[in-house]
Protein backbone atom coordinates (compact mmCIF):
# COMPACT_ATOMS: atom_id res chain seq x y z
CA UNK A 1 0.00 0.00 0.00
CA UNK A 2 1.06 3.15 -1.02
CA UNK A 3 2.65 5.38 1.86
CA UNK A 4 1.67 8.69 1.82
CA UNK A 5 -1.91 9.74 0.34
CA UNK A 6 -0.77 14.20 0.00
CA UNK A 7 -1.31 14.29 -3.38
CA UNK A 8 -4.64 13.34 -3.38
CA UNK A 9 -5.75 16.59 -0.75
CA UNK A 10 -7.83 19.26 -2.37
CA UNK A 11 -10.40 21.30 -1.01
CA UNK A 12 -13.23 18.66 0.17
CA UNK A 13 -10.40 16.50 2.34
CA UNK A 14 -9.87 13.84 3.07
CA UNK A 15 -9.69 14.84 6.87
CA UNK A 16 -7.99 12.14 8.44
CA UNK A 17 -5.76 9.06 6.43
CA UNK A 18 -5.03 6.15 9.12
CA UNK A 19 -2.85 3.07 8.25
CA UNK A 20 -2.53 0.60 10.53
CA UNK A 21 -0.39 -2.09 11.29
CA UNK A 22 -0.74 -4.95 13.70
CA UNK A 23 2.32 -6.94 14.27
CA UNK A 24 0.34 -9.92 16.03
CA UNK A 25 -1.93 -10.68 13.19
CA UNK A 26 -0.14 -9.30 10.61
CA UNK A 27 -3.56 -6.83 9.56
CA UNK A 28 -2.82 -4.23 7.55
CA UNK A 29 -5.41 -1.75 6.93
CA UNK A 30 -5.97 2.22 6.37
CA UNK A 31 -9.19 4.48 6.83
CA UNK A 32 -10.06 7.82 5.13
CA UNK A 33 -12.24 10.28 6.38
CA UNK A 34 -12.91 12.41 3.80
CA UNK A 35 -15.35 14.97 4.48
CA UNK A 36 -17.62 14.93 7.12
CA UNK A 37 -19.32 18.26 7.57
CA UNK A 38 -23.11 16.73 6.66
CA UNK A 39 -21.69 14.22 9.19
CA UNK A 40 -19.60 11.25 10.31
CA UNK A 41 -18.33 9.49 7.70
CA UNK A 42 -20.26 6.44 5.82
CA UNK A 43 -18.52 3.62 4.00
CA UNK A 44 -17.51 0.09 4.22
CA UNK A 45 -14.57 -1.88 4.42
CA UNK A 46 -13.13 -3.53 1.15
CA UNK A 47 -10.99 -6.40 2.67
CA UNK A 48 -9.31 -7.59 -0.83
CA UNK A 49 -5.31 -8.00 -1.53
CA UNK A 50 -5.83 -5.50 -4.26
CA UNK A 51 -6.42 -2.42 -1.54
CA UNK A 52 -4.61 0.76 -2.03
CA UNK A 53 -4.60 4.33 -0.45
CA UNK A 54 -5.21 5.57 -3.77
CA UNK A 55 -8.48 3.48 -4.27
CA UNK A 56 -9.63 3.99 -0.95
CA UNK A 57 -9.66 7.31 -0.76
CA UNK A 58 -11.48 7.73 -4.40
CA UNK A 59 -14.13 5.47 -3.27
CA UNK A 60 -14.21 7.87 0.23
CA UNK A 61 -14.59 10.36 -2.05
CA UNK A 62 -17.18 8.76 -4.04
CA UNK A 63 -19.49 8.52 -0.02
CA UNK A 64 -19.58 12.23 0.05
CA UNK A 65 -20.98 12.81 -3.20
CA UNK A 66 -23.31 9.52 -2.42
CA UNK A 67 -24.66 10.66 0.92
CA UNK A 68 -24.83 14.31 0.26
CA UNK A 69 -26.84 13.59 -3.18
CA UNK A 70 -29.32 11.04 -1.09
CA UNK A 71 -29.88 13.89 1.36
CA UNK A 72 -28.46 11.77 4.24
CA UNK A 73 -26.68 13.42 7.53
CA UNK A 74 -23.52 11.58 6.80
CA UNK A 75 -20.20 12.31 5.50
CA UNK A 76 -17.85 9.87 3.02
CA UNK A 77 -15.52 7.49 4.58
CA UNK A 78 -14.04 4.32 3.20
CA UNK A 79 -11.92 1.51 5.14
CA UNK A 80 -9.64 -0.78 3.69
CA UNK A 81 -7.99 -4.22 4.57
CA UNK A 82 -5.43 -5.56 2.56
CA UNK A 83 -5.20 -9.49 2.04
CA UNK A 84 -7.31 -12.13 0.33
CA UNK A 85 -9.74 -12.63 3.15
CA UNK A 86 -9.49 -15.79 2.28
CA UNK A 87 -6.20 -16.40 3.25
CA UNK A 88 -6.09 -14.98 6.99
CA UNK A 89 -8.20 -15.76 9.95
CA UNK A 90 -10.90 -13.08 9.01
CA UNK A 91 -12.01 -12.64 12.16
CA UNK A 92 -9.09 -11.82 13.57
CA UNK A 93 -7.92 -8.96 10.98
CA UNK A 94 -11.58 -7.52 11.57
CA UNK A 95 -11.53 -7.35 15.14
CA UNK A 96 -7.71 -5.95 14.68
CA UNK A 97 -8.95 -3.30 12.46
CA UNK A 98 -11.37 -2.29 14.66
CA UNK A 99 -9.69 -2.34 17.58
CA UNK A 100 -7.07 0.07 16.52
CA UNK A 101 -9.83 2.91 14.60
CA UNK A 102 -12.13 2.65 17.45
CA UNK A 103 -11.38 6.25 19.01
CA UNK A 104 -13.15 7.33 15.67
CA UNK A 105 -16.01 5.11 15.49
CA UNK A 106 -18.93 5.84 15.31
CA UNK A 107 -18.28 9.78 16.25
CA UNK A 108 -16.60 10.03 12.82
CA UNK A 109 -16.59 6.51 10.74
CA UNK A 110 -19.73 4.53 10.81
CA UNK A 111 -18.87 0.89 8.74
CA UNK A 112 -20.52 -1.01 6.65
CA UNK A 113 -20.10 -4.24 4.36
CA UNK A 114 -18.08 -3.86 1.17
CA UNK A 115 -16.24 -6.48 -1.30
CA UNK A 116 -14.91 -9.28 1.09
CA UNK A 117 -16.76 -8.21 4.23
CA UNK A 118 -20.28 -9.80 5.41
CA UNK A 119 -23.15 -9.33 7.86
CA UNK A 120 -20.97 -11.54 10.42
CA UNK A 121 -17.98 -9.12 10.02
CA UNK A 122 -20.25 -6.02 10.63
CA UNK A 123 -21.18 -8.45 13.72
CA UNK A 124 -17.64 -8.69 14.95
CA UNK A 125 -16.76 -5.22 14.33
CA UNK A 126 -19.65 -3.61 16.36
CA UNK A 127 -18.85 -6.39 19.30
CA UNK A 128 -15.19 -4.96 19.08
CA UNK A 129 -16.02 -0.98 18.80
CA UNK A 130 -18.26 -1.96 21.54
CA UNK A 131 -21.26 0.03 20.05
CA UNK A 132 -23.88 -1.20 17.83
CA UNK A 133 -24.02 1.98 15.88
CA UNK A 134 -20.18 1.92 15.07
CA UNK A 135 -21.54 -0.28 11.56
CA UNK A 136 -24.54 -0.84 9.35
CA UNK A 137 -25.57 -3.96 7.47
CA UNK A 138 -25.38 -6.35 10.62
CA UNK A 139 -27.43 -9.27 11.08
CA UNK A 140 -30.88 -8.46 11.35
CA UNK A 141 -30.32 -10.90 14.97
CA UNK A 142 -28.42 -7.48 16.47
CA UNK A 143 -31.09 -5.03 14.85
CA UNK A 144 -29.10 -4.55 11.86
CA UNK A 145 -30.74 -4.36 7.67
CA UNK A 146 -28.41 -6.61 5.65
CA UNK A 147 -26.82 -5.25 2.65
CA UNK A 148 -27.06 -9.32 1.78
CA UNK A 149 -31.11 -8.55 1.23
CA UNK A 150 -30.08 -6.40 -1.82
CA UNK A 151 -30.74 -2.86 -1.13
CA UNK A 152 -27.80 -1.78 -3.44
CA UNK A 153 -29.61 -3.98 -6.05
CA UNK A 154 -32.87 -2.75 -5.73
CA UNK A 155 -31.46 0.76 -5.75
CA UNK A 156 -29.96 0.88 -9.27
CA UNK A 157 -33.18 -1.23 -10.55
CA UNK A 158 -35.10 1.81 -9.45
CA UNK A 159 -32.36 4.14 -10.86
CA UNK A 160 -32.94 2.42 -14.23
CA UNK A 161 -36.66 2.47 -14.47
CA UNK A 162 -36.71 6.42 -14.05
CA UNK A 163 -34.35 6.67 -16.35
CA UNK A 164 -36.56 4.61 -18.80
CA UNK A 165 -39.57 6.44 -17.66
CA UNK A 166 -38.17 9.39 -18.22
CA UNK A 167 -36.74 9.08 -21.63
CA UNK A 168 -40.89 8.08 -22.11
CA UNK A 169 -42.01 11.18 -20.36
CA UNK A 170 -39.83 13.60 -22.57
CA UNK A 171 -41.10 11.68 -25.84
CA UNK A 172 -44.84 11.95 -24.67
CA UNK A 173 -44.33 15.58 -24.02
CA UNK A 174 -43.17 16.37 -27.36
CA UNK A 175 -40.53 18.68 -26.14
CA UNK A 176 -37.98 20.40 -28.05
CA UNK A 177 -34.84 18.67 -27.54
CA UNK A 178 -31.69 18.06 -29.01
CA UNK A 179 -31.20 15.71 -32.23
CA UNK A 180 -28.80 13.19 -30.38
CA UNK A 181 -31.07 12.54 -27.10
CA UNK A 182 -34.15 12.59 -30.17
CA UNK A 183 -32.72 9.85 -31.33
CA UNK A 184 -31.69 8.34 -27.64
CA UNK A 185 -35.63 8.38 -27.19
CA UNK A 186 -36.73 7.05 -30.35
CA UNK A 187 -34.12 3.96 -30.27
CA UNK A 188 -35.06 3.40 -26.69
CA UNK A 189 -39.23 3.33 -27.53
CA UNK A 190 -40.28 -0.07 -26.74
CA UNK A 191 -41.79 -2.33 -24.26
CA UNK A 192 -39.85 -2.79 -20.95
CA UNK A 193 -39.61 -6.42 -21.99
CA UNK A 194 -38.21 -5.64 -25.20
CA UNK A 195 -34.75 -3.83 -23.26
CA UNK A 196 -31.68 -6.04 -23.77
CA UNK A 197 -29.33 -5.92 -20.43
CA UNK A 198 -26.07 -7.09 -19.26
CA UNK A 199 -24.70 -6.63 -15.95
CA UNK A 200 -21.05 -6.72 -14.71
CA UNK A 201 -20.53 -8.87 -11.71
CA UNK A 202 -22.92 -11.32 -10.13
CA UNK A 203 -22.17 -10.55 -6.45
CA UNK A 204 -24.98 -8.98 -4.06
CA UNK A 205 -25.23 -5.71 -6.62
CA UNK A 206 -25.28 -7.57 -9.70
CA UNK A 207 -27.23 -10.63 -8.75
CA UNK A 208 -30.21 -7.80 -6.99
CA UNK A 209 -29.98 -5.98 -9.31
CA UNK A 210 -30.98 -8.91 -11.99
CA UNK A 211 -33.73 -10.08 -9.63
CA UNK A 212 -35.18 -6.59 -8.86
CA UNK A 213 -34.96 -5.90 -12.95
CA UNK A 214 -36.44 -9.53 -13.26
CA UNK A 215 -39.67 -8.44 -11.11
CA UNK A 216 -40.33 -5.53 -13.25
CA UNK A 217 -40.15 -7.77 -16.52
CA UNK A 218 -37.37 -6.15 -17.62
CA UNK A 219 -35.12 -8.72 -19.30
CA UNK A 220 -31.83 -9.50 -18.63
CA UNK A 221 -29.52 -11.12 -21.34
CA UNK A 222 -26.28 -11.82 -19.69
CA UNK A 223 -24.48 -11.23 -17.14
CA UNK A 224 -20.53 -12.30 -16.16
CA UNK A 225 -17.94 -11.98 -13.03
CA UNK A 226 -14.18 -13.11 -12.93
CA UNK A 227 -14.68 -16.31 -14.46
CA UNK A 228 -17.29 -16.34 -16.96
CA UNK A 229 -20.07 -15.03 -18.77
CA UNK A 230 -23.76 -16.29 -19.20
CA UNK A 231 -25.78 -15.31 -22.26
CA UNK A 232 -28.71 -15.56 -23.73
CA UNK A 233 -30.25 -13.31 -26.21
CA UNK A 234 -33.71 -14.42 -25.69
CA UNK A 235 -33.60 -13.33 -21.97
CA UNK A 236 -31.93 -15.51 -18.46
CA UNK A 237 -34.19 -16.99 -16.31
CA UNK A 238 -33.10 -14.78 -13.50
CA UNK A 239 -34.93 -16.65 -10.51
CA UNK A 240 -33.70 -19.85 -11.77
CA UNK A 241 -29.99 -18.47 -12.58
CA UNK A 242 -30.09 -17.27 -8.57
CA UNK A 243 -31.78 -20.68 -7.29
CA UNK A 244 -28.78 -22.46 -9.27
CA UNK A 245 -25.87 -20.27 -7.95
CA UNK A 246 -26.58 -20.83 -4.35
CA UNK A 247 -24.32 -23.45 -3.44
CA UNK A 248 -21.29 -22.05 -6.20
CA UNK A 249 -19.10 -19.27 -5.73
CA UNK A 250 -18.65 -18.30 -9.05
CA UNK A 251 -20.43 -18.90 -12.87
CA UNK A 252 -18.20 -20.96 -14.34
CA UNK A 253 -19.59 -23.74 -11.77
CA UNK A 254 -23.09 -23.83 -13.46
CA UNK A 255 -23.27 -27.02 -15.83
CA UNK A 256 -22.53 -25.61 -19.57
CA UNK A 257 -24.14 -26.26 -22.41
CA UNK A 258 -22.74 -23.78 -25.40
CA UNK A 259 -25.47 -24.94 -27.49
CA UNK A 260 -28.16 -24.04 -24.54
CA UNK A 261 -30.41 -27.19 -25.57
CA UNK A 262 -31.08 -28.55 -21.64
CA UNK A 263 -33.37 -26.87 -19.21
CA UNK A 264 -30.59 -27.31 -16.35
CA UNK A 265 -27.16 -25.77 -18.69
CA UNK A 266 -25.89 -22.67 -19.30
CA UNK A 267 -24.12 -20.73 -22.37
CA UNK A 268 -21.09 -19.49 -20.85
CA UNK A 269 -18.49 -17.81 -22.93
CA UNK A 270 -15.55 -15.90 -21.58
CA UNK A 271 -15.94 -13.09 -19.01
CA UNK A 272 -14.77 -10.37 -21.74
CA UNK A 273 -17.23 -11.29 -24.08
CA UNK A 274 -20.13 -9.01 -22.41
CA UNK A 275 -18.40 -6.07 -23.96
CA UNK A 276 -18.69 -7.38 -27.42
CA UNK A 277 -22.68 -8.25 -27.43
CA UNK A 278 -25.44 -6.01 -28.67
CA UNK A 279 -27.07 -3.93 -25.70
CA UNK A 280 -29.45 -1.36 -24.73
CA UNK A 281 -28.35 -0.89 -21.08
CA UNK A 282 -25.03 -1.81 -19.50
CA UNK A 283 -24.63 -2.48 -16.05
CA UNK A 284 -21.32 -2.34 -14.21
CA UNK A 285 -21.66 -4.20 -10.62
CA UNK A 286 -18.41 -5.22 -9.32
CA UNK A 287 -14.82 -3.42 -9.51
CA UNK A 288 -13.74 0.17 -10.42
CA UNK A 289 -12.13 0.90 -13.47
CA UNK A 290 -13.91 -1.91 -15.80
CA UNK A 291 -15.40 0.97 -18.72
CA UNK A 292 -11.90 2.13 -20.28
CA UNK A 293 -10.24 3.29 -22.89
CA UNK A 294 -10.30 -0.27 -24.21
CA UNK A 295 -14.14 -1.26 -23.78
CA UNK A 296 -15.78 2.05 -24.00
CA UNK A 297 -15.77 1.83 -27.99
CA UNK A 298 -16.98 -1.96 -27.83
CA UNK A 299 -19.69 -0.38 -26.14
CA UNK A 300 -20.39 2.59 -28.33
CA UNK A 301 -19.91 -0.46 -31.05
CA UNK A 302 -22.84 -2.70 -29.87
CA UNK A 303 -25.08 -0.45 -29.39
CA UNK A 304 -25.31 0.70 -25.68
CA UNK A 305 -27.42 3.54 -25.40
CA UNK A 306 -27.47 3.67 -21.80
CA UNK A 307 -25.29 2.96 -18.70
CA UNK A 308 -26.73 2.81 -14.72
CA UNK A 309 -23.29 2.60 -12.20
CA UNK A 310 -24.01 -0.08 -10.21
CA UNK A 311 -20.49 -0.15 -8.99
CA UNK A 312 -18.47 2.79 -7.44
CA UNK A 313 -16.34 4.57 -9.96
CA UNK A 314 -16.56 1.80 -12.70
CA UNK A 315 -15.94 4.24 -15.08
CA UNK A 316 -12.44 5.77 -15.88
CA UNK A 317 -12.04 9.70 -16.65
CA UNK A 318 -11.51 9.48 -20.05
CA UNK A 319 -13.96 6.90 -21.12
CA UNK A 320 -16.42 8.81 -19.04
CA UNK A 321 -15.61 11.83 -21.67
CA UNK A 322 -15.65 9.78 -24.52
CA UNK A 323 -19.13 7.73 -23.59
CA UNK A 324 -21.01 11.23 -23.21
CA UNK A 325 -19.30 12.47 -26.55
CA UNK A 326 -21.03 9.58 -28.28
CA UNK A 327 -24.38 10.43 -26.53
CA UNK A 328 -24.63 7.51 -24.76
CA UNK A 329 -26.47 8.80 -20.85
CA UNK A 330 -25.00 7.34 -17.92
CA UNK A 331 -26.65 7.49 -14.29
CA UNK A 332 -23.39 8.00 -12.00
CA UNK A 333 -22.66 5.35 -9.08
CA UNK A 334 -23.09 7.94 -6.37
CA UNK A 335 -26.58 8.43 -7.97
CA UNK A 336 -28.03 5.07 -9.04
CA UNK A 337 -26.14 3.16 -6.08
CA UNK A 338 -27.10 4.90 -3.31
CA UNK A 339 -29.83 2.32 -2.25
CA UNK A 340 -27.40 0.39 0.48
CA UNK A 341 -26.06 3.95 2.17
CA UNK A 342 -29.93 4.76 2.20
CA UNK A 343 -30.66 1.12 3.51
CA UNK A 344 -27.80 1.97 6.13
CA UNK A 345 -29.23 4.98 7.05
CA UNK A 346 -32.29 3.59 8.23
CA UNK A 347 -30.66 1.07 9.97
CA UNK A 348 -28.65 3.73 11.61
CA UNK A 349 -31.81 4.81 12.88
CA UNK A 350 -33.46 1.78 14.12
CA UNK A 351 -36.49 1.48 11.40
CA UNK A 352 -37.43 -1.88 9.91
CA UNK A 353 -36.69 -3.23 6.51
CA UNK A 354 -39.76 -2.47 4.60
CA UNK A 355 -39.15 1.68 5.58
CA UNK A 356 -35.53 1.32 4.26
CA UNK A 357 -37.06 0.16 1.31
CA UNK A 358 -39.66 2.06 0.94
CA UNK A 359 -36.96 5.47 1.48
CA UNK A 360 -34.58 4.12 -1.19
CA UNK A 361 -37.52 3.98 -3.93
CA UNK A 362 -38.37 7.51 -2.71
CA UNK A 363 -34.89 9.13 -2.81
CA UNK A 364 -33.68 7.38 -6.00
CA UNK A 365 -36.86 8.07 -7.89
CA UNK A 366 -36.95 11.72 -7.10
CA UNK A 367 -33.12 12.59 -7.36
CA UNK A 368 -32.82 10.55 -10.48
CA UNK A 369 -35.19 12.37 -12.14
CA UNK A 370 -34.11 16.00 -10.61
CA UNK A 371 -30.45 14.64 -12.55
CA UNK A 372 -32.19 13.91 -15.42
CA UNK A 373 -34.64 16.85 -15.63
CA UNK A 374 -31.87 19.51 -14.13
CA UNK A 375 -29.39 17.91 -17.38
CA UNK A 376 -32.04 18.70 -19.68
CA UNK A 377 -32.96 22.55 -18.70
CA UNK A 378 -28.56 22.57 -18.50
CA UNK A 379 -28.36 21.32 -22.42
CA UNK A 380 -28.92 23.73 -25.08
CA UNK A 381 -31.46 22.21 -27.42
CA UNK A 382 -30.54 24.25 -30.33
CA UNK A 383 -26.96 22.90 -30.15
CA UNK A 384 -26.72 19.21 -31.53
CA UNK A 385 -23.20 19.00 -29.95
CA UNK A 386 -24.31 20.39 -26.36
CA UNK A 387 -23.62 17.59 -23.94
CA UNK A 388 -26.21 15.50 -22.00
CA UNK A 389 -23.94 15.32 -18.84
CA UNK A 390 -26.05 13.91 -15.78
CA UNK A 391 -22.42 13.55 -13.90
CA UNK A 392 -21.22 16.79 -13.91
CA UNK A 393 -24.83 18.48 -13.19
CA UNK A 394 -25.67 15.96 -10.44
CA UNK A 395 -21.84 16.60 -8.77
CA UNK A 396 -21.95 20.42 -8.76
CA UNK A 397 -25.54 19.70 -7.05
CA UNK A 398 -23.64 17.36 -4.88
CA UNK A 399 -20.49 19.97 -4.16
CA UNK A 400 -22.98 22.57 -3.31
CA UNK A 401 -24.49 20.71 -0.34
CA UNK A 402 -21.20 19.71 0.99
CA UNK A 403 -19.89 23.49 0.66
CA UNK A 404 -22.85 24.84 2.10
CA UNK A 405 -22.44 22.40 5.10
CA UNK A 406 -18.39 23.07 5.18
CA UNK A 407 -19.48 27.13 5.67
CA UNK A 408 -22.07 26.28 8.02
CA UNK A 409 -19.63 24.38 10.53
CA UNK A 410 -17.02 26.96 10.06
CA UNK A 411 -20.07 29.37 11.78
CA UNK A 412 -20.44 31.14 8.29
CA UNK A 413 -24.22 31.03 7.88
CA UNK A 414 -25.01 34.31 6.09
CA UNK A 415 -22.29 33.07 3.72
CA UNK A 416 -24.11 29.88 3.52
CA UNK A 417 -27.69 31.54 2.66
CA UNK A 418 -26.45 33.85 0.08
CA UNK A 419 -24.65 30.18 -1.73
CA UNK A 420 -28.15 28.52 -1.19
CA UNK A 421 -29.91 31.04 -2.77
CA UNK A 422 -27.24 30.92 -5.70
CA UNK A 423 -28.01 27.40 -6.17
CA UNK A 424 -31.09 27.65 -6.04
CA UNK A 425 -31.75 30.00 -9.17
CA UNK A 426 -28.66 27.81 -10.73
CA UNK A 427 -29.99 24.17 -9.84
CA UNK A 428 -33.28 23.51 -9.07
Amino acid sequence: MESSGWSEMDEWGPEKILQVYDPDTGMKGVLVIDNTSTGPGKGGIRFAESVTLTEVFKLARTMTWKCASAGLPFGGAKGGILANPGKVNQVEWIKSFAKMIKPYCPSQYIAATDVGTTELDMAVFAHEIGDMRACTGKPQELGGIPHELGTTGYGVSVALRTTIDFLKDIKRKGLDISKPLLALTNTLDKKRNDFKIVIQGFGNVGSFTAKFLNDLNIKVIGVSDVSGFVFDDNGLDIPKLMSDMKDKSKLSDLPVDNHNHQNHSYNILDKDEIFNVDSDIFIPAALTGVINDKTAPKLLEHNVKIIVEGANIPTTPTADQYLVDNNILIIPDFLANSGGVIGSFVEYQGRTEKEAFDLIEYKITNNVKRALYNSLSLTDQKDDTSEFNVRKVAMETAKQIVYRAMLLRKGAISVAREAYARKERVIY
